[in-house]
């Protein structure tokens, strides 16, 4: 028998020493985790409206093909009919598990059910730790995840109601933002509201909306705001309203507006005069008139938009029967004519790509822009931006 103890002995021996590997194996991974060293990904879309329930599903497909990430952040204006249309969206395309949180847009209060869905809604958004103060505790909080720190902001609170004001920021809120981040103990931080600090041209036509009609419209209340994210270190403040896709520093904050994710952001300035062309046409025959006659009674009773068409598409206005005539026979019987003719219209400044982020944050943190052709075709990386 004692001959075997030192066996015994031996393999006790190396046992503990592999008990005691793995125990350091699962403490660093448990470490590892906790440090989050694995990127966090997450998407900000906004703008969809009515496109909620048609070309939202496209940039749901597309964000799912490219990698969802966690969850999904929209910087307001979410107004649909049913309220529940880009949840509903989400939940078809992405997957009913999939976190959302929205964020209130200017055009949301203006409809009752919608913001009754959006105070019901965020009352149930997970991760919450910090409730807006009264009155718009469901439409103002902050979030954690991993070690992100997330802001959502009711930039339309008037300090009584959840609804009231036109993109302000009020004491209230000013106070319970600076308390909120002054108790952050998370290393990245991120604040979503719906208007920018300052519009931004889109970064690829150079539309400008909503100038001096934003937060700018009170430059000391914005100046306020923009103090307060410098001093707590924000990396970045997203933000919707212009339907412009843009990414600005802002005397080292970083603004980024993922533009519009609705397809089409309007019915093409092409498409609508195809239209009333062919319908001045049709009314013309009825009424037994040529189709010159046709065109030029068409323009007598819509020359402002047809002079804007005109603008937008590139073309010239004079003769303007000739101008309809060409573009209408162009436009169909030429299949190339129609891109030509939108990409024309996206120059002239009249649509802005559909767009969506996909915001990467590891080591550095990357903003993806995925944009589609402003026609509400296929949707493909454009640009990538890191936040320094």
């Amino acid at each position: 028998m004692k001959l075997h103890q030192p066996i015994k002995h031996s393999a006790t021996a190396a046992l503990a020493i592999l008990f005691a590997i793995l125990l350091g194996y699962v403490a660093s991974a448990a470490a590892a985790m906790e440090e989050g060293e694995d990127p966090l990904v997450f998407i900000v879309a906004a703008d969809m409206r009515k496109a909620a329930t048609g070309g939202f599903s496209v940039v749901c497909e597309k964000i799912k093909e490219v990698g969802q990430g966690a969850f999904m952040i929209s910087p307001g204006d979410l107004d649909a009919d049913p309220p529940s249309a880009a949840r509903d969206m989400i939940d078809q395309t992405i997957g009913e598990d999939y976190p959302w949180y929205p964020v209130l847009g200017n055009h949301d209060p203006e409809s009752p059910s919608t913001m009754a869905y959006l105070r019901d809604y965020g009352m149930k958004v997970p991760n919450v730790v910090n409730r807006g103060p009264e009155g718009c505790e469901a439409t103002t909080y902050s979030f954690d995840w991993g070690n992100n720190h997330f802001v959502v902001l009711n930039q339309y609170y008037d300090g009584v109601k959840d609804w009231g004001l036109e993109g302000f920021i009020v004491p209230k809120l000013m106070e319970w933002l600076e308390s909120d981040l002054a108790t952050n103990s998370k290393e990245h931080i991120f604040v979503f509201g719906h208007e920018p600090l300052v519009p931004m041209p889109d970064m690829d036509n150079g539309r400008i909306r909503h100038q001096g009609d934003a937060l700018d419209e009170d430059p000391e209340n914005a100046f306020a705001f923009y103090q307060i994210l410098r001093k707590y270190d924000v990396h970045a403040y997203f933000c919707g309203h212009t339907h412009n896709t843009s990414y600005a520093n802002i005397n080292g904050l970083w603004q980024l507006d993922p533009g519009h994710s609705r397809g089409r952001e309007e019915s093409s300035y092409a498409d609508r005069m195809y239209a009333a062309i062919q319908n001045a046409l049709d009314a013309g025959r009825k009424r037994g008139e040529g189709e010159a006659n046709s065109l030029k009674q068409l323009y007598r009773d819509d020359s402002y938009h047809i002079d804007r068409w005109f603008k937008y598409l590139g073309l010239k206005g004079q003769p303007v029967t000739q101008t309809l005539a060409q573009f209408f026979e162009e436009y169909r019987d030429d299949p190339d004519a129609r891109d030509r003719y939108y990409e024309r219209q996206i120059k002239g400044r009249g649509q802005t790509r559909s767009s969506f982020m996909r915001v990467i944050v590891g080591d550095d943190i990357k903003v993806e822009i995925y944009r589609d052709d402003a026609r509400g075709g296929t949707y493909a990386l454009r640009e990538t931006v890191v936040l320094h």
